[in-house]
């Protein structure tokens, strides 16, 4: 259930795709990067779906221990992205002011 209302196409997506149309690539170029932009913006969904497939016994163990290592960790590497966005934001805020 979540995950049908995770894959409805929301104002990001359509945003997005209208970036995409803008660029005015080859229809075959376009194609792929839709492709590839749904994949990575599904892949919270389709992993553990291929893991369960592939291997449904030991899928619980690694979501357990991924979740686990996520609550060990997560918050060092969610401020360092942080700290990396705000940085390149910070570089493109001057570049804007320098050109």
């Amino acid at each position: 259930m979540i995950g049908a209302l995770l894959t409805l196409p929301g104002a990001s997506y359509l945003a997005a795709l209208d970036r995409l149309a803008k660029l005015d690539y080859a229809p075959a170029v376009t194609v792929v990067i839709v492709l590839c932009f749904n994949v990575v913006m599904l892949a919270l969904l389709e992993v553990p779906i291929i893991a369960f497939t592939v291997a449904p016994e030991r899928t619980p163990q690694a979501i357990s221990r991924l979740k686990a290592w996520g609550g060990a960790h997560g918050r060092r590497y969610a401020i360092r992205g942080f700290a990396a966005v705000g940085c390149a934001l910070v570089i493109k805020g001057v570049i804007g002011l320098i050109a």
